[in-house]
């Protein structure tokens, strides 16, 4: 495997418990990576992959501020081009605040932030707040300032979750060299518990191929980016494992990389996510309901998959709690 793009989902903890959230992060969450441990991986992977681009997640990785701050010095001093990081923005109270965290972490190596902004994030963080960190990060003059807002449906829904983004993102629209974009949400984790009736569903299982993230790049027989979260569990997707650097080699778990190695993976890519719904089947699965999309089915049946495949469904939290 050539890795080109690595994400660190610094921690779990996060001061929301977004309905959407894939690896149902809140703040009853606890443990972060350690920078030990960071600087460990980036160097690995540094001596023997073309890593281009790297972005710190989470959960919200401004909790622990200053290992987020080591973590961008060592990206830096390995010379990674692309250095963005994630955040929901709650650290922006005033905009004095905002400028000194932003500055200490440009100073640290971070090129590029992303804000999270739609009705999932807002129902915990106040648009103001996040509203003072865009526009101290376009102050201080990042390489990019984003915003990502995930939506349930398409441009036109009129579901209540996606009218509330839509007159959010239309607020911000007036901030100058900020960038906007639109993702529809992927229904896993607590999305497929908690919002997934609220989305329209055609009356008929999907039958296409995995949607493998695009933010990674690649497929899941030649993924070209990983994620590692604090835990050590290398993923190819939220809660989709190879391996934990923690108690294995990271280089030695890329350079083993074989697809067919995984048998979650292996149904995946040969089959889609309808093979996973044959393998659940085979093991007692007999619940009858609607599926939103590839994902969405992929999820579910990885739900019920876990207590058989639990060494490659991993972080655990992404199936329960």
């Amino acid at each position: 495997m050539q890795v080109k793009s690595i994400d660190f989902l610094l921690t779990f903890k996060c001061p929301s418990r977004c309905k959407h959230c894939s690896y149902r992060a809140g703040p009853e969450r606890t443990g972060f990576m350690s920078l030990r441990d960071a600087e460990r991986w980036l160097t690995e992977l540094l001596n023997t992959q073309p890593l281009k681009s790297f972005t710190v997640h989470g959960g919200e990785p401004f909790l622990y501020f200053e290992v987020l701050k080591g973590i961008f010095r060592k990206v830096k001093e390995l010379g990674v081009q692309e250095r963005w990081v994630i955040t929901n923005g709650y650290w922006a109270k005033d905009f004095k605040i905002a400028k000194e965290y932003l500055n200490e972490l440009k100073e640290a190596g971070l090129l590029g932030i992303t804000f999270s902004v739609d009705a999932f994030h807002q129902e915990y963080i106040p648009l103001e707040t996040v509203r003072t960190g865009i526009e101290a990060a376009v102050q201080i003059g990042f390489e990019k300032v984003a915003v990502d807002s995930y939506f349930l449906g398409c441009e036109d829904s009129d579901n209540e979750y996606d009218i509330s983004t839509e007159n959010t993102i239309s607020s911000l629209k007036g901030l100058s060299d900020v960038q906007f974009s639109r993702f529809k949400a992927t229904f896993e984790g607590r999305a497929a518990e908690l919002i997934a009736d609220d989305t329209e569903i055609e009356n008929k299982v999907p039958t296409g191929k995995c949607q493998f993230p695009f933010w990674l790049g690649g497929d899941l027989k030649n993924p070209e980016g990983i994620e590692i979260d604090f835990e050590g569990n290398v993923t190819l997707c939220p809660g989709i494992s190879i391996g934990n650097a923690k108690s294995e080699s990271l280089v030695d778990i890329l350079k083993g990389y074989d697809y067919r190695n995984y048998p979650i993976i292996k149904i995946l890519a040969e089959e889609g996510p309808i093979g996973l719904m044959d393998l659940a089947r085979e093991k007692g699965y007999e619940r009858e309901r609607k599926y939103i999309n590839e994902c969405h089915l992929c999820y579910e049946m990885r739900r019920f998959l876990y207590l058989y495949y639990s060494q490659y469904l991993k972080p655990a939290s992404c199936y329960s709690g």
